[in-house]
């Protein structure tokens, strides 16, 4: 055909040449031969330079392909070309023009470029001039702005420069002849003309028609030509360029061939030379960036208000920025957007959950655009909550899930309903059908977690007969959990959580201690607040765990902890590392958002910081249950100080009791609860048996532990755990095998006011005071028993009085049993052997009718029921009434 600049037989890559410069490779090109070329690149400065229009025969290649070096319009280079005209190289011209534009930007670029083709074809078309015209025709677009759309199309006003560059041609003969001719014809001039633009790879679909304005053009060489034309460009096929222009958006266009088809009458002066049927094709190609453009974000702000149904909503203003490489201006007018998130499956339809509109947007050449949009998030769509089929997660879980742990997540924008009716429907029934996807990077949680601690702790062993592997016999943990979140500078809403559930491992110098596990929701409560340095915006979220069981994992890490506890007395460094599935309530309305990552270091103070006598623990009632010739089973009522924070409820516990290195008793209580601060009437069970548990060594550390005791001087004795301290958790009883507690025994109490012995050593006695006779050598005592309901009796004394602590008063020994009832009694008349010689007998003679202290010891047989021992008694300071 004569005058085709290409056709759909054009090789988009020449078989015949040079994957260098894609010249051919023939030495001496024919003279019909002729060539053209729309070249894009960059100048020196590496700014965008304006595109260069060049003919081309139907052989030459419409598009040097480049690789994966960007987009290159129908570049190509002549050797022929002078120096002073050849385009210094500049390195970064290589990469070529990155294509970055709105999804309607494919029609656009692809019409504009197909009428510039053709029109240049067509200035270089009269048959004297056509294979000159071919190789010396050189145009650069310097515009190209949209300047309105219409109803079935839009209008855009082009701008550039046309010349005939003689020194192209590379054949003397061709290059004489045709100066001569253009110098002769001096101008040549286009009527009103049609161009048709398709795109063969997809059946032909037709992309747009334009309609082309007359133009005239100056053909003699060296002639600079500027041109400026309105345009009418009417859409095509919307619905095919929808499926190219969706290609594109998933990354699935790698090369693009647009064609374009004329008829242009064309005339130079007077001469008519006829209707030219010209046809031009060219190839986009972008390997390196095809798909959506890079946006970014660059502010956004989200609180809430009213929907334009006045309905209550989450609103978000949003700003992007995107760059536009090209020498293109537009207004984009107020357009509306859905926003949709994947739904469970890739092949499910995707869950609207937003819409959006756009203010005016101006886009200017080679600059950055910025586009501001407002999206309105109503009530949260049934399909984003629920549960997707065999799994424990809805696709809001995860979307969150996603975001929360920093990674990309897609969301997808389509076209909606426009703000403004005077859009056209062909611009709205495109973007409908379009779906941009658009990467949305998530932020790590777990940076915004600045605090968690858990304080108010409380413990409770488990059930002592529980059956094995149920929940009843772990341990349980109450506590208060506070997290301190960080709240993005975005969120300007109010955000309540009502309700949270979590699962924390317990981790000790990096080994997991075990973990607790809160199966149950947990009301609680968040609060925004100002926090940190510099005051930020934070949300103090505030939970309680409710009997949570505790799960030991590793029973060595536990046992150094309780050890640190109990034996260093140091506090103890945790770490916990929780997840949190929180109940959330805003204007969207009432979501669950799970696996919150969460951590934070908890210290544990030991039980007393300053050992147990810290605990101040003191005896009150104590029962006699049974007895034995060797044992007793008895009831008591502690008192005692919690110096720590924490709490425990203790179902079932049982120690050995040790004096001395030697087992004389156990000990067990029931249905144990201790507070902080002072605790009363705890009730304990103890069982004292020496000969059985320590055999003839116990018998005599029970004596002696009973000396010391009825004496009221300090004595302390040893709990030790063992694997059946705990029935139903016989690994921790295991693993508690070494706990020893060594603690105070409580003194004596005497009932009454008067249970101190006044001006003596401060100390608690067995007796607590007495009265000797002189005339009758006789003396009465008055005894303190701490049994609240058993008498006990006493079956023999030998005794000795001191006064100054070491001269001798007088003798006692007796052999008749008396009975020592509950509370404070008096002893019958016990003779006394006085000795008369000593200075203690002129120290009794002297305190005639008064008072002397004295001090005594002996040993004393006691019998309570079926059992019956011999202790060592010694008093001192004991106040003696001196009487006739």
């Amino acid at each position: 055909m004569a005058g085709d600049a290409g056709d759909e037989s054009s090789p988009l890559l020449g078989s015949g040449t040079c994957q260098r410069c894609h010249q051919p490779l023939c030495p001496d090109p024919q003279p019909s031969s002729a060539k053209s070329s729309i070249r894009s690149g960059h100048s020196s400065d590496g700014k965008s330079k304006a595109t260069t229009f060049q003919l081309s025969s139907e052989s030459t290649p419409l598009l040097a392909h480049r690789g994966s070096e960007g987009i290159r319009y129908m570049e190509d280079r002549d050797d022929s070309y002078p120096p002073s005209r050849e385009p210094s190289p500049d390195p970064s011209s290589k990469k070529g023009k990155k294509w970055i534009a709105r999804p309607s930007s494919i029609a656009l670029i692809g019409l504009i470029v197909a009428v510039l083709t053709v029109l240049g074809v067509g200035f270089a078309s009269p048959t004297i001039v056509k294979q000159y015209g071919g190789q010396a025709a050189v145009y650069e677009t310097t515009g190209l702005s949209i300047e309105s759309f219409t109803a079935d199309g839009l209008q855009a006003r082009v701008q550039g420069s046309f010349l005939l560059d003689a020194s192209r041609v590379a054949s003397g003969p061709l290059r004489d002849f045709g100066r001569l001719g253009t110098w002769l014809a001096k101008e040549i001039e286009s009527d009103r003309a049609e161009v048709q633009v398709s795109l063969p790879e997809y059946g032909n679909v037709l992309l747009g028609t334009a309609t082309l304005p007359p133009i005239k053009v100056n053909i003699r060489n060296g002639h600079m030509n500027k041109i400026d034309f309105v345009t009418d460009v009417k859409a095509g096929d919307v619905a095919g360029v929808r499926v190219v222009a969706n290609d594109w958006l998933q990354g699935r266009l790698g090369q693009l061939r647009v064609k374009g088809v004329a008829s242009v009458p064309l005339r130079s002066g007077i001469f008519y030379l006829g209707s030219q049927a010209i046809s031009g094709s060219f190839v986009f190609q972008d390997k390196g960036l095809h798909g959506s453009p890079k946006l970014n974000i660059t502010k956004l702000d989200l609180h809430e208000g009213k929907a334009p149904n006045h309905e209550k909503a989450m609103v978000a203003d949003i700003s992007v920025q995107a760059m536009n490489r090209y020498p293109i201006s537009l207004a984009v007018p107020p357009m509306g957007f859905r926003i949709l998130v994947p739904n469970c499956s890739p092949t499910d339809d995707y869950i609207r959950v937003a819409n959006a509109t756009t203010d005016l947007i101006q886009v200017v050449p080679n600059n950055t655009v910025t586009i501001s949009a407002k999206g309105f998030i109503g009530k949260l769509p049934d399909a984003l909550t629920t549960i997707c089929p065999g799994t424990n997660s809805s696709p809001l879980d995860l979307l969150v899930e996603r975001f929360i742990q920093g990674l990309e997540s897609m969301v997808y924008v389509r076209g909606g309903k426009p703000p403004s009716p005077t859009l056209p429907n062909w611009i709205e029934g495109f973007l409908k059908n379009v779906t941009i996807p658009v990467p949305f990077s998530g932020h790590a949680l777990g940076q915004l977690v600045r605090n968690f601690s858990m304080t108010d702790v409380h413990f409770s062993l488990p059930e002592p007969f529980a059956e094995p592997d149920t929940p009843e016999v772990k341990p349980k943990i109450s506590a208060l959990v506070k997290a301190i979140i960080d709240l993005p500078k975005e969120m300007n809403f109010a955000l309540n959580i009502p309700h949270v559930r979590s699962t924390a491992k317990i981790y000790h110098k990096g080994r997991e201690l075990g973990f607790i596990d809160v199966r149950k929701w947990q009301n609680a409560n968040a609060t925004r607040i100002e926090d940190g340095t510099p005051p930020s915006s934070a949300l103090l979220v505030e939970f309680d765990i409710q009997k949570a069981p505790l799960q030991v994992t590793d029973e060595d890490t536990f046992t150094d902890v309780v050890q640190a506890l109990i034996f260093q007395r140091e506090p103890v460094p945790l770490y916990v590392q929780a997840t949190v599935d929180a109940e959330t309530d805003t204007a969207l309305g009432q979501f669950v958002i799970r696996d919150i990552p969460a951590s934070g270091n908890i210290t544990v103070k030991p039980p007393a910081s300053g050992g147990f006598a810290d605990l101040k623990i003191g005896l009150g009632a104590l029962e006699i249950l049974r007895t034995t010739e060797s044992s007793i089973l008895l009831d008591a009522s502690l008192n005692f100080t919690n110096p720590t924070n924490y709490s425990a409820n203790v179902p079932y516990v049982n120690l050995k009791m040790a004096y001395n290195g030697t087992n004389v008793g156990d000990v067990t209580a029931r249905n144990l609860s201790i507070y902080p601060g002072f605790n009363s009437d705890i009730k304990i069970s103890g069982l004292w048996d020496p000969l059985r548990l320590g055999g003839k060594d116990g018998v005599a550390a029970g004596q002696d532990l009973l000396s010391h005791y009825i004496s009221g001087l300090n004595t302390s004795i040893v709990l030790k755990s063992h694997k059946g301290m705990l029935p139903s958790l016989p690994k921790l009883g295991s693993a508690l095998s070494k706990l020893e507690l060594d603690i105070p025994v409580p003194k004596l109490r005497a009932p009454g006011n008067g249970d101190q012995n006044p001006g003596g050593d401060g100390q608690s006695h067995f007796i607590k005071d007495a009265t000797l006779h002189l005339w009758s050598s006789t003396a009465v005592f008055t005894l303190v028993s701490p049994l609240t309901s058993t008498t006990l009796l006493i079956t023999s004394i030998n005794a000795a009085a001191f006064y100054n602590h070491s001269e001798p008063v007088g003798k006692i020994k007796y052999d008749l049993p008396f009975a020592v009832p509950p509370g404070v009694s008096q002893t019958p008349r016990l003779p006394v052997d006085l000795d008369l010689t000593g200075a203690g007998y002129e120290a009794i003679r002297q305190a005639l009718g008064g008072t002397l202290k004295m001090d005594a010891v002996a040993d004393v047989g006691v019998q309570l029921g079926e059992y019956s021992n011999t202790v060592f008694y010694k008093g001192k300071g004991i106040g003696a009434k001196v009487r006739i």
